[in-house]
């Protein structure tokens, strides 16, 4: 990545963003002969009725169907089940596609999963290297390679904690450190403004919230094939995302679309940042005539030695400024440095750029 060339973080959901459907409705559950409306109202019930995370209750009776079926399961079973998984159209070449433009227009594009889905299955797909890290709910194994206990549990509110690790550059879950220091937005690697987040439902509002506030970007998708509006318009209609567009991931959709708007207003937002920067990088050199001239006045020094002193200060600062003549027109600060110098007596030096540095 080159120097000083920001990044753009689009961060996505999984089921029902990159995925039709959830993942485990594809291999798994059919795996453990559980229908998939089954499963999950169990889930609901069983998390209702113990107080327990949502997340925690569907992963803990993954692995209690599987004991009671008898059906080994392994990391390896859940990457084999990510071939399974169905995309939305488009998805394998958006990467690749949204990549090279961002690096047409001057950013770098970097793609994460945050995901209440299993890390493990999402690692089996074909998209799964595309990611710069996956954030997703996960299993500790046994000495056997069998799951035994969440090692990992994703859910609404933690998704957030994923955020401010991308921004911090504190993707190791052990680093404690990094992710809880201050470290004001605009200093961070990748600042919120940066973001893009792409999500399908409630679960994501919490992310979507915190990347809006930072100025970045929530963009809610929903699957054009069913019909399922409701819970999709709740978003704009409450102010939840800025933009609500079809799942679909082709070339030249309007998801495309709009991400590489958003990527252009960030690129534009970076070269208007760093030209106000050297605008007044450039101010503040201007402004030192003026401290020369009062330190001549100031009578400090024999009017001589100042007025020497002052000539060769101000030939310095011709030089400097004829650094910023790609802001500044040359013969400006030519002009600017003459009149400063027959200010404390000296002949001017031109009055033209042809006379100057």
């Amino acid at each position: 990545m080159e120097q000083n060339k920001p990044v753009v973080a689009i961060c996505y959901d999984f089921d029902k963003t990159l995925s039709p459907k959830d993942m485990q409705n594809f291999s798994l559950l059919p795996k453990l002969n559980c229908p998939a409306e089954r499963f999950w109202a169990e889930s609901n019930e069983f998390a209702k009725k113990h107080g327990v995370d949502k997340i925690l209750a569907y992963m803990y009776l993954i692995l209690h169907k599987a004991q009671a079926a008898r059906v080994r399961l392994s990391e390896q079973d859940f990457k084999d089940m990510g071939r399974d998984i169905e995309l939305f159209n488009g998805v394998e070449s958006w990467f690749g596609r949204i990549d090279a433009y961002a690096a047409r227009i001057g950013v770098s594009a970097e793609h994460y999963i945050i995901s209440a889905g299993l890390k493990e299955i999402i690692a089996g797909t074909s998209v799964a290297d595309r990611f710069t890290e996956i954030y997703a709910s996960s299993f500790i194994y046994d000495e056997y390679g069998a799951p035994e206990w969440p090692r990992q549990v994703v859910n609404y509110t933690t998704k957030t904690q994923y955020l401010f690790r991308i921004s911090k550059n504190s993707l190791d879950l052990s680093d404690e450190e990094t992710v809880n220091r201050y470290i004001p937005d605009g200093e961070r690697r990748i600042p919120f403004c940066n973001f893009i987040y792409i999500g399908d439902s409630d679960t994501d509002i919490p992310a979507m919230k915190i990347v809006k506030n930072g100025g970045g970007t929530a963009i809610g998708v929903y699957n054009a094939k069913n019909g399922d509006m409701e819970r999709a318009c709740t978003l704009i209609s409450q102010g939840r995302v800025d933009y609500l567009l079809p799942a679909d991931y082709s070339e030249g959709g309007i998801l495309e679309d709009t991400v590489k708007s958003v990527m252009r207003k960030i690129a534009a937002d970076r070269q208007l940042g760093a030209l106000n920067e050297r605008q007044r990088a450039y101010a503040e050199e201007v402004a030192r005539a003026e401290d020369v001239k009062r330190y001549v006045a100031s009578g400090a020094q024999p009017e001589e030695e100042a007025e020497k002193y002052a000539r060769r200060f101000l030939e310095e600062l011709r030089c400097r400024l004829h650094g910023f003549s790609d802001i500044v027109p040359a013969e400006t600060s030519v002009w600017f440095i003459d009149e400063k110098l027959s200010g404390i007596g000296a002949p001017p030096r031109g009055n033209g750029p042809e006379k100057g540095v």
